[in-house]
Formats: C-alpha cells, sequence, structure tokens
C-alpha cells in the first residue's frame, strides 16, 4: 500500500510541473557523493542570485535547500497559501494539496471532506483510467500500479513517433530521454537561447535560471524508471 501511495503521489506532482523548477539541480550530498561538482555549484550560485538568495560563505548543499525553500514559498504565496509561522514541510504539504485539489476539480472530483491521501488517490486513478482510455488500453482486471506503468510505456511510444524518434533497438528508458531532450533543446530554440555545442541539461540549468515559469509550464516527460519517484521538496510526511 505505502509502495502504491508513492506511486500516486509522484504521479501527480508531475501533473502541476512544479517539480521541473529543481529537476536540474544537483542532488544534496549522500554518503556515496560527498561533493557537489564545481559545475553545479556554480549553477546553484547563478540560480540562488536569480532569486535573491546570498550565497557567500555558504556551501552549495546549503545554497540547494534555501533554493528550494524560497521556490516553494513562491509558489504558495502564487496559491494564496500563508508562510508565516509554518515550516517548510507543511508548506510544502500546502502546496501539494493546493495543487491536487485544482487538478481533482478539472476532473470533476468532489473534494469536500477529502484528505491528501484520498484525494490523491483518486486523482491518480482518474488520470491514468482516463489516460488508458486515449490510447486505447485495455483496463479490464488490471489493478492502477499495472495500469499506471502501461500507460507510461504507451505515452513514452506515442511521443517518440510524433517527435520522429528511432525508437528500434532502445530501451524504454533512453526513448524517454530523447524525448525530454527534444522537449528541453526546442523550448530553448523558442526563448531565443544559444544551443550551439550545448547539452540539454545544461540548456534547462539556463533556462531554470533565466526563465522559471517556462521551465514551470514546460512538464518535462519523464525519465522511465523515474517517474514515480519522489521530488524532495514535496515528500510528505509519513501518516500513522
Amino acid at each position: 500500500m505505502k509502495k502504491m501511495m508513492l506511486i500516486m503521489l509522484a504521479f501527480v506532482v508531475a501533473l502541476t510541473g512544479f517539480g521541473s523548477l529543481t529537476s536540474a539541480a544537483p542532488s544534496p550530498a549522500t554518503p556515496d557523493k560527498k561533493e557537489i561538482s564545481q559545475e553545479d555549484t556554480q549553477f546553484l550560485k547563478e540560480m540562488a542570485k536569480s532569486l535573491g538568495i546570498k550565497t557567500e560563505g555558504k556551501d552549495p548543499i546549503a545554497i540547494k535547500k534555501e533554493i528550494h525553500e524560497v521556490l516553494i514559498k513562491k509558489e504558495a504565496e502564487k496559491l494564496g497559501i500563508k508562510t508565516e509561522g509554518k515550516d517548510i514541510q507543511k508548506i510544502a504539504m500546502e502546496v501539494h494539496t493546493a495543487h491536487l485539489k485544482e487538478e481533482a476539480k478539472s476532473l470533476g472530483i468532489n473534494t469536500d471532506g477529502k484528505d491528501g491521501k484520498t484525494l490523491m488517490k483518486e486523482v491518480f486513478e482518474a488520470k491514468i483510467s482516463k489516460k488508458a482510455k486515449e490510447l486505447g488500453i485495455d483496463t479490464k482486471g488490471k489493478n492502477m500500479q499495472q495500469l499506471g506503468k502501461e500507460v507510461h510505456e504507451k505515452m513514452i511510444m506515442v511521443e517518440a513517433e510524433k517527435l520522429k524518434i528511432k525508437t528500434e533497438g532502445k530501451d524504454l528508458k533512453q526513448i524517454a530521454d530523447e524525448i525530454r531532450n527534444s522537449q528541453i533543446m526546442s523550448k530553448a530554440k523558442e526563448l531565443g537561447l544559444d544551443t550551439k555545442n550545448k547539452e540539454p541539461k545544461e540548456l534547462l540549468k539556463e533556462m531554470m535560471i533565466k526563465h522559471p515559469e517556462e521551465v514551470k509550464k514546460l512538464k518535462l516527460f519523464p525519465s522511465y524508471g523515474q517517474h514515480f519517484m519522489f521530488k524532495k521538496h514535496h515528500k510528505m510526511k509519513r501518516e500513522d
């Protein structure tokens, strides 16, 4: 059940596009990766500067944490959520719930008296069922986890065909990554960025600094196998 809730959370988070704003940022240090690269540190400093965050005397992990917090608070402000006296986890949860309610209403789901977990389940099931129908996937006898996997895989192949991406001899992760890279390159050109000799990751970082709202609207295609992973700033507290 817990695994299913993680799947649902990541799916509905992906709907908002909010996760795209930090998708190019390096991960915090872990026991296996004790340092953030110099290139990523420079990116963090530039992004922090664009958000009005002072970086002098701060290590990259602390800077990244502040970036996440500022982005969450900015989103809360847009949604009319009060942040004073609340910790960042509570604000993030309220932002997530607000987006959930918006999505639920767009799907004709009644939100009255429902907690975040219930809404998340209903939104996930409605979105998956709707997408399965659009893609011509038979839903009979399948649970939501199976159906979600099939929907994601079919979406990859449909999008690849639309973008004229060759799929022969490639696994789903490779294809999904090519779709994502194509989205980034296309958007960068649309925004007038110089794309010559630049990798998609580098261009995404540049867009995040110069055009954060455009990145948010982009709703980047998820990498296969990562579609159902948490975004740290949307992580829910486990309910007892």
